[in-house]
């Protein structure tokens, strides 16, 4: 099987919280049994020089609303997994801070990672995984693109998505007006899909839409099926247990992909 994580963060190139950690692991015990690589966006605050990190042949255009973005590609090799990583390189990750600085979020963030997810698939057709792993809200939409848009593409027909839940409070919401940015038709913009409360969430986007979605732990879908701890995405959990899986252990992602793929 073939392999491609999706994440905005991963140890040791950057991390600001535990996704970074959750996606290391992930990809240490993946990489044993499978062809694994994973995308991350360049961010300036990757030290290109530390991990040498070198730049490819390969670019894109990446069509954002009405415009479209240069998508270059860097690798490096992960010696922790063995794993190549990929870098998507564009002046949207140009920044001091990786979401933000001291004045709060970039009020472009949902531009930035529309831009993200759907290199992430245009990087995927070259690649040609089996399964896309996504985490978090910053990557939700890479299984939105790819059941809306990118599905009947014959690289990337047969592919699965997983969408692994490390922390419902970061839902990646954003007001209605970006709906233009993500050059998708109106019928996505309904309760049942993206729409929440007005508003465009990625998160739930994630939910709805990828074909398996993972959490660490039986608390903590216990957790977030509660109004205290589903931060309004409560219900939609509940509807969705059937796939929803607790996987404790990182080898345990296999299997998962290879009942997926069938």
């Amino acid at each position: 099987m073939k392999i491609l994580f999706a994440a905005s963060e991963l140890k040791p190139f950057v991390s600001t919280g535990n996704m970074a950690a959750a996606v290391l692991k992930m990809l240490k015990s993946v990489s044993k049994k499978c062809e694994t690589e994973c995308i991350v966006p360049f961010f300036s605050a990757i030290n290109r020089k530390k991990f040498d990190i070198t730049p490819t042949r390969v670019s894109f255009d990446v069509k954002v609303g009405e415009k479209y973005e240069k998508a270059e590609i860097f690798e490096a090799f992960h010696e922790e997994s063995g794993a190549k990583v990929v870098f998507v390189s564009n002046p949207y990750f140009e920044r001091d801070g990786l979401y933000g600085n001291e004045t709060g979020d970039y009020p472009d963030n949902s531009e930035r990672f529309i831009f993200f997810s759907r290199a992430v698939l245009e990087y995927a057709k070259i690649f040609r995984p089996d399964v896309i792993h996504c985490n978090d809200w910053h990557t939700a939409l890479v299984p939105v693109y790819l059941r809306e848009i990118c599905g009947q593409d014959d690289n990337l027909r047969n592919v699965k998505t997983v969408f692994s839940l490390h922390d419902i409070r970061f839902q990646g919401k954003f007001w209605s007006y970006d709906f233009g940015l993500l050059n998708l038709g109106r019928e996505v913009f309904v309760p049942e899909k993206l729409e929440f409360y007005g508003d465009i969430n990625f998160l739930k986007g994630g939910i709805v839409y990828s074909d398996a979605v993972t959490v660490s732990s039986e608390e903590y879908l216990e957790q977030i099926q509660t109004k205290e701890g589903g931060c309004g995405l409560e219900g939609l959990i509940s509807c969705s247990l059937g796939k929803i899986s607790v996987i404790k252990r990182s080898d345990r992602f296999v299997e998962l992909y290879k009942n997926l793929i069938g």
